[in-house]
């Protein structure tokens, strides 16, 4: 051994070489992955086989994208929750932990609360929910105000409506101009000399934004003009139009009406519209381009405004996030998990950011990084896969890392698979999971791949560049009160039988 244990076969046996029963001793110096005796250790279950205590490094596995993958029932999300627990128990200075790193779980089912409890003075927890008033992801102005965060939310495409939301930011950062400002100079460029069709139907669309009593008036003004198609212009029944001061006989109510602005959202659909209406009728833009894009902001604002907060009041700076979608529709579970990573990515690159370390954690990954989803459009699955692979394939050198845990490893873009470092691999009995693993785990051999589909719960095989061997290990699992609520109902017990 020479004090260390080396990977590898350096003679190969012969016949009749003695045979030799190797100790427990030596077989625990197999497993162990410490560089020198001061390296840092947690330890996380034992050995299956020797029932030895297995402790892993945390230097090569908390700096590398980890992937936790396992059928329900199998122990993965045990194993997620021992590992990040077992980490925090072993830091000793807290101050200087909270001033250097970042922590960010998103739990798709709301099952990791009681990491929140375990250590109230590291993690804060944050409920999100668009059923009911609940807890608020905040963002500064400058934060929010961003053409790439709102490319995310609204699920904008890449060659014309991000294009739009790039020119929409910059008009509000360099004007900031008043909304009715906006609205009195659209009206007038509207009704001017290059008038299109769509442009009376859009600004209707703003009148659920009016003061509720012009409401009305605007309804009875707007629905008097229409298309003369021969004419390629609008028309009025008292009016031909002819001119600006034309239109403003006939725009009074509209003009000078003032917006009921009650969020950030409704700011965003009604800045968007009068810059299509500006757009359109500058033939800036193609409006069967951008009108999608508008429809998801107005469709998505209510949604988005019960979950989202945006003020520059300095919130809680506890290191460990734990972000709870239980109750959120299947757009926001989408769409805010892209929104944290990519706003969290671009600020960890900056060169004034202080955080030296970030650690992205992503429960049911499956349900975002997944390449058979239906309910999307192309364009957009292909923004979502590359920004994570992006990530995936950029962040070590940051110091930004990537921990996710999926029962359907199979459904995850194998560019991401790939690129893993460490893996923590419970029972798998899916042909395509399996052939995934074999495929892309370069550490991971035949004889354990065979185990994967008979694994107990709560073992697992652990791989990856911080194990210089494949582990065959029994997790310990959690007391009730710091385990993850992912357990299996018991109906004995709830019908007393």
């Amino acid at each position: 051994f020479e004090g260390k244990f080396f990977s590898g076969i350096k003679y190969l046996p012969m016949i009749n070489d003695r045979l030799y029963l190797i100790s427990d001793d030596k077989i625990s110096e197999i497993y162990s992955f410490s560089k020198n005796t001061k390296t840092p250790l947690i330890n996380i279950g034992r050995s299956m086989l020797e029932e030895l205590p297995i402790n892993i490094p945390i230097n090569g596995v908390f700096n590398s994208h980890i992937g936790i993958f396992g059928n329900t029932g199998s122990g993965k999300s045990n194993t997620l929750a021992k590992l990040y627990q077992s980490l925090i128990n072993r830091i000793d200075n807290i101050e200087l932990f909270s001033s250097k790193s970042k922590f960010v779980l998103i739990d798709f089912n709301g099952e990791y609360g009681t990491l929140e409890s375990s250590f109230p003075e590291l993690c804060q927890s944050i409920k999100l929910s668009t059923k009911k008033d609940g807890g608020k992801i905040h963002f500064g102005e400058k934060e929010f105000w961003d053409d790439e965060l709102l490319s995310v939310l609204f699920s904008a495409t890449e060659k014309t409506q991000k294009p739009f939301l790039t020119h929409l930011i910059k008009s509000k950062l360099k004007y900031d101009d008043d909304l009715g400002e906006y609205l009195k100079r659209t009206i007038k460029i509207m009704f001017g000399t290059n008038p299109h069709k769509e442009t009376v139907n859009l600004l209707k669309s703003l009148i659920p934004y009016f003061e509720e009593g012009d409401q009305q008036k605007i309804i009875d003004e707007l629905s008097l003009f229409t298309w003369h198609s021969g004419q390629d212009k609008y028309t009025h029944p008292d009016s031909w139009l002819d001119n600006t001061t034309e239109v403003m006989q006939h725009t009074q109510a509209t003009y000078n009406s003032n917006f009921n602005v009650t969020s950030v959202f409704d700011e965003i659909a009604i800045r968007a519209t009068l810059q299509l209406i500006n757009s359109v009728s500058r033939n800036y833009v193609q409006y069967d381009h951008i009108y999608p894009l508008i429809n998801k902001i107005i469709a998505m604002s209510s949604s988005l405004a019960k979950v989202i907060e945006i003020n520059d009041v300095q919130q809680n700076n506890k290191p460990i996030s734990i972000i709870s979608l239980k109750e959120c529709n299947q757009s926001i579970k989408k769409t805010i998990p892209m929104m944290i990573a990519k706003c969290s990515f671009l600020e960890h690159k900056s060169s004034d950011n202080k955080i030296e370390s970030f650690h992205l954690i992503i429960d049911e990954a499956h349900n975002i990084l997944s390449e058979s989803s239906v309910r999307e459009a192309e364009t957009w699955k292909d923004y979502r896969l590359e920004l994570f692979e992006e990530i995936i394939k950029e962040g070590r050198k940051f110091g930004y890392f990537v921990t996710i845990s999926s029962q359907r490893p199979f459904d995850i873009s194998p560019t991401i698979v790939s690129q893993l470092h460490n893996y923590f691999i419970h029972r798998l009995v899916n042909e395509n999971d399996l052939y995934l693993l074999k495929n892309t785990l370069s550490t991971l051999d035949a004889a354990s791949r065979t185990l994967i589909p008979t694994l107990p719960p709560g073992a697992c095989i652990i791989s990856g560049t911080a194990f210089h061997t494949p582990l065959l290990v029994q997790i310990d699992r959690l007391a009730e009160e710091s385990a993850p609520q992912s357990d299996t109902l018991d109906l004995e017990n709830l019908w007393d039988l």
